[in-house]
């Protein structure tokens, strides 16, 4: 069986599925890349058993077969001359012979027989399209905030629910929320809801594209998005997502406007010397003023910004990064921050945009 492509096309197949490839595993076919001819078509799939990425493109050969490629073969690709790849298979041996320019390799693929291939032609109809571009600006505001902590699974996901006219996505880790509506009165979704793991849609992040539509599909236990020529799968979480929305206050104390970017800068530069577990750096809001300031046994730093204040003066001290993981992912030029006092939590909004909503909860300093 012979294959012809051009390396760049190549490398993105094999460099898109990768992200599916397990750490370690004990099914040892799934450590390898399953490669399908089928007439005019070649389709590229990895998985971990909790994720599916599958990347279909023409063949000009018309051939059929099926292999597992060996995961080297990610990096040889990577490294060859930039022109077209031919790549001949032998299914008496499994030999694979990689020709690209003066560049010649000889690998050894695997039996495909005992690859658990979840895909199927049959899978259901989309209920969402969103363009990409949309799709990743969204997700960036509210993936940040799950926990990594493997031993509270739940909070391991984010939470998609649907109802009516409107998607709300939920993330968070215990210590701060994120909370996105998106509402379309185009849009008639039954309720149900999904709780997709986080860690799947930061691999989704990053090989997901800015043009074209995205679909998103239920399919039994598991969510599929389709965009350009991927197919990208994931099991739902079957945890039960408690209702978070329920510590988000309903008024404010303190209200600040201040300008996004000069915030950013400053609590940057006063991450520099925040210590420890907590990262924390102490905010002030007195007479209009906004000052970010910290102490550690580094150093001390102090800044001063202009806001527009309404309420009653405050002090509160927060963690630099959870700070920072906000205003690194929003466009706006400004932004709003509800205090409720000392020990009340944080709530970072957009300014004209009751959508999307920001809950940290300070340090408490003794």
């Amino acid at each position: 069986m012979l294959i012809s492509l051009p390396k760049d096309q190549l490398s993105f197949c094999l460099d898109t599925v990768e992200k599916a490839l397990p750490t370690h595993s004990s099914v040892q076919p799934i450590e390898n890349i399953l490669l399908e001819c089928h007439g005019q078509w070649l389709t590229f799939t990895a998985t971990n058993l909790e994720q599916d990425i599958c990347v279909k493109i023409p063949n000009i050969h018309d051939s059929s077969g099926r292999i597992l490629l060996p995961p080297k073969i990610v990096d040889i690709v990577r490294y060859l001359p930039a022109a077209d790849v031919n790549i001949e298979i032998s299914f008496d041996n499994y030999r694979i012979d990689i020709k690209s320019g003066q560049s010649n390799y000889v690998l050894y693929g695997a039996d495909p027989t005992d690859f658990p291939l979840t895909r199927s032609e049959d899978d259901p109809e989309s209920i969402l399209s969103l363009e990409q571009a949309d799709f990743k600006k969204i997700l960036k505001k509210v993936v940040f905030a799950a926990s990594t902590d493997e031993s509270r699974p739940a909070f391991n996901g984010v939470l998609l629910y649907f109802k009516d006219s409107q998607i709300s996505l939920t993330a968070s880790d215990t210590y701060r929320l994120v909370v996105q509506d998106l509402i379309n009165e185009n849009w008639a979704f039954e309720e149900q809801r999904w709780l997709i793991p986080a860690k799947a849609l930061r691999e989704l992040l990053k090989i997901m594209g800015e043009e074209g539509e995205i679909t998103i599909s239920p399919k039994s236990k598991r969510v599929v998005f389709k965009f350009n020529q991927v197919y990208f799968a994931t099991r739902v979480l079957e945890e039960k997502y408690p209702d978070v929305r329920g510590v988000i206050p309903t008024a404010f104390k303190t209200r600040i406007l201040t300008e996004r970017k000069l915030f950013e800068e400053s609590v940057a530069r006063a991450g520099l010397l925040a210590e420890g577990i907590n990262q924390a750096i102490h905010f002030s809001i007195h007479d209009h003023r906004f000052e970010v300031k910290v102490s550690s046994q580094i150093g001390k730093m102090e800044e001063s910004l202009q806001c527009t204040q309404e309420g009653e003066d405050v002090e509160v001290f927060v963690n630099a990064k959870f700070v920072m993981d906000i205003l690194k992912v929003l466009e706006q030029k400004e932004i709003l921050i509800d205090f409720h006092s000392k020990n009340g939590p944080l709530v970072f909004k957009i300014p004209g945009d009751d959508s999307y909503i920001y809950l940290v909860l300070p340090i408490k300093m003794e």
